[in-house]
Parts: structure tokens; C-alpha cells; sequence
């Protein structure tokens, strides 16, 4: 792809004159380097006891302040504007980007051409309900060239930057511990993380199938959940078990504490063991996702949710393993053309399954568990179907010949009185899709 090399390009050359660019005034917003000052003369007197603090003891705290350190040494933002409800992005050099930084030599590297996305295979049956399933409006997220915050900061990063949602101090301490804010496991009042997903309630379809990708239509809801929960609609492409187990994940997610809204935001999360600790994280917060878009940052809104009875709006993701270097490409596409977002690189995964191919997929909702369990979904349950419950549509994996198939999926609702799933395998214009989702667990 012409534009991702000339980012590359660009990138290389940014970084071997060193130089800092600003892109324009910017106004009413903290500059990086006050930050990074800010962030380093950092005390846990500051913080312990203050409303909404859930750190456990300065240790903890000294933990969360030596990561910031370390994420933020020797990195030259050029930009930065206010994202989600005033949280800051910053315009990273693209080879300064976290999973880059501290490499060396040629493992400081990003992959010159994306691999190409395959059409979605045609429906087997004659399209049913056409007219109600086109009702489906498609949500945006991407930065533009020229685009003002409210301040008058351009929300856009140029060619040889990434947008990444900046971490504070503020944020990290809204979890009991460092691992709690990388984990997707629960966390417990009493500041236990408990690794895995196994505590999490479900309501999705599965197919075990040696794969080497997946996509999915997501439609995306901001539902209610309580304070430290979360609740998503994702797509999963995994490989392995219990330890072993291996993933790469995308999709929405409502979840206050790290995305600072109430409303949905686009996340990624992957695993290399299991969810044990160490192993995986959200978005460019450690080592792994190597980030080429400078449209799209993660953590970031929707101009636009679904409501009951009203507009139903989502956008689409796909997760394709290049056929030449092995690495798991994360592609979004909103009103517009496909956009390469960034890659896992092979070399992450090890000795591990996801190296060489995927085993299962899955399509659906996840929330947390007991005791405060709040909505999935929408909030209501499959069987409310089309503009009230969740859905996910034309939903199809890529064989090891690389070719798409349609899915077909098996349900999981593990906690049926709690959340339900609904799903029909290649049906008319929609191909496989599911409605899923409930109101509560309590």
C-alpha cells in the first residue's frame, strides 16, 4: 500500500533527525512534557484516599508511576488534542510507539504492506426481511485532517505520527494494581485480580475451526454497567487452552474506569498464556500491537449509537494472519474504505498456537461477573430481535487456504436467565449473524 509506506517513510526519517514537530497552535490542553514532569514528581500522598482512588498501597502506586516513566522516556509527541470526554490523545513518532520503542536494530521495524482483505462470501439463500435488515446506519471514528476538538486543537495526527490515547496517574489508580488495569479478568472489591476469563458471564456463538481470521458487522450500544465492570460486543479468534490459550480480540466496549465514558469505545486485547499475568493487554498499553493508522485511535467513541425502536448503527472489524509474515492484522472499516490499523507480530505468540493459525472463533457479548453484573448488549435479550437487542451480522472466517467461509456458529449462553444469544447460520443478505444480549445478572 503506497499510503503505508510512505508513512513508513516519513516515520524513518522523523526519527533519525530526531527532530519535534509541532502541528499547529494548540490551546487550554496540558503539553506532553508538563505531563511527563507532572508525572514524575508524582507522589502516592497525592492520590491514596481521594474519592474514586482504588489503589492499593503505595507500592502499588510507585509500580503505576515507574510503568509512565518508562512508557513515556525519550518519546517526542508532536500533537496532542482531547479525545473521549476530554481525555488526551497524543501524536506518537510511529517508531516510538510502545510495542517499537525499546527494540533494537531490525525488530524496530513496521511491516511495509498489509495483507489484502477478501470480499465477504455471497449468501446461500434468497434474501429474508431485506428491507429490515438494510435499516442499519454505519457509525464513524476515524480523525480528519483539519477536524477541531472544542478547544481548537486539530483532532488529527499527520502522516508520520499514531494517535494514542494518553494513561495518567488519574486513570492507572482507578484499579487496585497494575495487572488489574492490564487484565481483562475481574476485579474484586478486595483488589484480587482474578486472571482469566473464566469469572465472566457470555452470550455469543462459537466455532471450533482451524482459521486464519475472522470479521464481523458490529452493532454497537453504550449499555449500563456498574462502577469497575465492563461489558463488550467482540470478535475472538483464539487458539489453545487454559494456559496455553492464545487470542486476539476486538470490538466495543463500555467500560468508565479505562475509557473515561459511559458510552462505547473501540478496543483491542489479546493473550499469549492464558490471561495470566504478564501475558496480554488492552490496546498499545504493553508490548505487542504495532499501530500504522494515524486515523483511528483506540479507546476512541462513535459519532453515533444505537437506541431501542430507533437508529441501529455499528461498523466492521476483521482480524486476517498475513500469508508472508504470520503476524494477525487488525483491519476497521466505518462509512469509508477499509483502514489497516495495525498488526500482532508473529513473534509475539512464540512457540504458541496463534503463530501459525487459529482454532476457534467467536462472535458476541462479554460482561463481568458477580456481584454487580449490569446490561449486555442492549439491555434486552435476543429474542427482542432486530432495533432492541444486540446484534452481530455477515459473519465469516478465512480457511487455511485462505479462502472466507461463512460461519457456523453454536450457541454459548452459559447463563441463559441472565443473557441470551440467538443465531441463525447463513441467512439472505445478512449471511451468519446473532442477536444477543440481556439486562442483568444480579
Amino acid at each position: 500500500m503506497n499510503k503505508l509506506t510512505g508513512i513508513v517513510l516519513a516515520a524513518t526519517i522523523f526519527a533519525l533527525l530526531g527532530c519535534v514537530r509541532q502541528r499547529g497552535a494548540t490551546s487550554d490542553i496540558e503539553s506532553f512534557t508538563d505531563f511527563v514532569k507532572a508525572t514524575e514528581s508524582a507522589r502516592a500522598d497525592d492520590y491514596l484516599g481521594k474519592p474514586g482512588v482504588r489503589v492499593t498501597d503505595a507500592a502499588e502506586f510507585d509500580r503505576m508511576k515507574a510503568y509512565l516513566v518508562d512508557r513515556f522516556r525519550d518519546v517526542h509527541v508532536t500533537h496532542t488534542f482531547h479525545g473521549v470526554e476530554n481525555a488526551y490523545v497524543d501524536c506518537w513518532p510511529l517508531l516510538e510507539q510502545p510495542s517499537l520503542k525499546n527494540l533494537k536494530g531490525t525488530e524496530r521495524t513496521i511491516e511495509r504492506e498489509a495483507p489484502p482483505i477478501l470480499d465477504t462470501p455471497a449468501p446461500q439463500q434468497p434474501a429474508e426481511h431485506a428491507d429490515e435488515f438494510k435499516k442499519r446506519s454505519v457509525a464513524d471514528l476515524t480523525l480528519k485532517p483539519g477536524a477541531k476538538d472544542a478547544k481548537g486543537n486539530e483532532r488529527f495526527c499527520h502522516g508520520d505520527t499514531i494517535p494514542i490515547q494518553r494513561i495518567t496517574l488519574e486513570g492507572l489508580t482507578r484499579f487496585p494494581s497494575l495487572e488489574a488495569f492490564f487484565s481483562k479478568g475481574e476485579r474484586r472489591e478486595d483488589g484480587r485480580n482474578i486472571p482469566g476469563d473464566a469469572t465472566h458471564y457470555y452470550a455469543r456463538g462459537v466455532q471450533f475451526v482451524n482459521n486464519l481470521g475472522a470479521d464481523s458487522w458490529l452493532n454497537v450500544w453504550s449499555p449500563t454497567v456498574a462502577s469497575g465492570r465492563m461489558s463488550l460486543s467482540q470478535l475472538w479468534v483464539v487458539a489453545g487452552t487454559d494456559n496455553d490459550k492464545q487470542t486476539v480480540e476486538a470490538g466495543w466496549q463500555v467500560y468508565p474506569d479505562k475509557w473515561h465514558s459511559n458510552n462505547a469505545a473501540l478496543f483491542i486485547y489479546y493473550t499469549k498464556g492464558g490471561y495470566q499475568k504478564g501475558t496480554g493487554c488492552y490496546n498499545t498499553e504493553c508490548d505487542g500491537f504495532k499501530q500504522v493508522a494515524n486515523n483511528v485511535y483506540l479507546g476512541s467513541g462513535f459519532d453515533h449509537y444505537s437506541a431501542t425502536d430507533q437508529g441501529q448503527w455499528g461498523f466492521e472489524l476483521q482480524y486476517k494472519r498475513s500469508p508472508t509474515t504470520g503476524s494477525w492484522w487488525l483491519f476497521y472499516r466505518g462509512p469509508g474504505d477499509w483502514i489497516p490499523v495495525g498488526y500482532y507480530p508473529k513473534s509475539l505468540f512464540g512457540d504458541g498456537k496463534l503463530a501459525t493459525q487459529a482454532e476457534k472463533v467467536a462472535f458476541g457479548g462479554e460482561d463481568t461477573g458477580e456481584p454487580s453484573a449490569k446490561q449486555m448488549g442492549s439491555g434486552a435479550t435476543a429474542d427482542k430481535h432486530f432495533s432492541k437487542a444486540a446484534f452481530q451480522n455477515t459473519i465469516f472466517y478465512i480457511d487455511t487456504q485462505v479462502v472466507s467461509q461463512w460461519a457456523n456458529l453454536s450457541e454459548e449462553e452459559p447463563d441463559p436467565k441472565c443473557y441470551t444469544a440467538e443465531i441463525n447460520n447463513i441467512f439472505g443478505s445478512w449471511g451468519t449473524y446473532l442477536y444477543f444480549g440481556g439486562p442483568s445478572c444480579n
